[in-house]
């Protein structure tokens, strides 16, 4: 059998001195582990360590209390100082996120014309186009007035590009008149290390603390993520250290061009979607209102998926409308083969309640759920031109 700790021995291990008889009654507990008469201090008493202990704790809640809303916070979102429209703040990092094709390019040189038409100094550092591109983008900013930079074709390396940014930051400088637009974001950082992402952050934020706007373009992952959106491509730093980030979300429209439509992640002041069309020759028309080119995506992709269903459903509603029950049981006559959860979902993805292009209508029964039936083209087009914000 284990013998008992003295006073002694607790003293020793925990800094403190107790009457003997006050230990045994109340500083003692018995563990019975493995048949032994182990005897543990308890916690509770270890009265010279706890309150050592709490004098170093910081107040519990300062790290929450650094995100209140106080009225200077506010006052910020309400004062922002807007260059363009209600998208883009003055003296703000701002990051513009879409796959290739998207339009970035052409819509940040046609912002970079505007903005320099109106006096500011607009850098535009462009290190992702071929040299056959540069040429005509060199011929836009000389029509319009800002600075293209190209590192490659200057003999020059983009880790320069950093270190003349950096050198720019530690100047006592004033650069509210400057807008810089980094092209594209991967270039001059590596996004999928984190110190590094970290350290480049920090120096366009040192650039905005001084007034400068500055603007990257950034490129997404392969694939979508599980709302429909794109994902930004790069660590959890880029959203957390820029001030704005904002995707581009595309279409394509049957005569070539691109209608593109911005969707805001993440916002420091209150900002306002946007909607542009990028015709054959990159030039951009901004729309009156904005257009879910989101929801018309998805749309598409799913005329692709449910093509089988729909030519099926068009045919058996084309004289009589149905219940979704009605096209499941002639389905099995027929054997087509469809499931009847399936067949629900095509039904409701793309009837007049819920889809930005619909093809057939919904009817509401009393007691009987919907019945679905052809939708007249005028109706048709209605529908589609509302909510596509024509």
């Amino acid at each position: 059998m284990n013998t008992v700790q003295t006073n002694e021995e607790w003293q020793e291990g925990f800094g403190e001195t107790v009457p003997e008889e006050e230990s045994r009654a109340r500083g003692r507990t018995i563990n019975f582990k493995a048949g032994s008469q182990h005897i543990e201090p308890l916690l509770s008493h270890q009265k010279s360590k706890i309150p050592q202990i709490l004098k170093e704790i910081p107040d519990p809640f300062e790290g929450l209390m650094n995100m209140k809303v106080t009225e200077n916070k506010v006052k910020e979102i309400q004062d922002a100082k807007f260059i363009y429209l209600k998208l883009f703040v003055a003296g703000h990092l701002i990051a513009i996120i879409g796959k290739a094709g998207s339009g970035k390019t052409a819509f940040l040189t046609y912002i970079a014309a505007l903005l320099a038409g109106v006096g500011y100094q607009v850098i535009y550092v462009n290190a992702d186009a071929s040299a056959s591109d540069i040429k005509d983008y060199a011929a836009h900013a000389k029509d319009h007035g800002y600075t293209l930079l190209n590192p490659d074709i200057t003999g020059h390396t983009n880790d320069q590009v950093v270190e003349y940014l950096k050198q720019m930051s530690l100047i006592d400088k004033d650069y509210s008149n400057v807008v810089l637009v980094l092209d594209t974001l991967k270039k001059f950082t590596d996004l999928m290390a984190k110190n590094k992402g970290k350290t480049f952050y920090s120096i366009l934020r040192a650039l905005t603390a001084k007034g400068m706007t500055v603007i990257c373009l950034g490129h997404c992952n392969k694939y979508d993520g599980l709302d429909g959106l794109p994902i930004y491509e790069g660590t959890g730093d880029l959203r957390n250290d820029f001030d704005e980030l904002i995707y581009l979300i595309p279409i394509k429209n049957p005569d070539g061009s691109i209608t593109v439509s911005t969707h805001i992640d993440k916002s420091r002041a209150q900002l306002e979607e946007l909607t542009f069309v990028i015709d054959s020759d990159r030039g951009v028309t901004v729309q009156p209102r904005h257009i879910d080119t989101l929801a018309l995506s998805k749309h598409k992709k799913y005329l692709q998926e449910d093509a089988d269903e729909i030519s099926f459903i068009l045919d058996n509603i084309r004289i009589l409308s149905k219940s979704s029950n009605d096209l499941f049981e002639i389905s099995k006559t027929q054997e087509r083969g469809f499931a009847r959860r399936r067949l629900d979902g095509v039904l409701k993805r793309h009837c007049s309640s819920f889809s930005v292009d619909p093809l057939w209508l919904s009817i509401a029964q009393p007691k009987h759920g919907f019945r679905y039936g052809l939708i007249a083209d005028e109706y048709k087009n209605q529908l589609a031109n509302q909510r596509r914000g024509v």
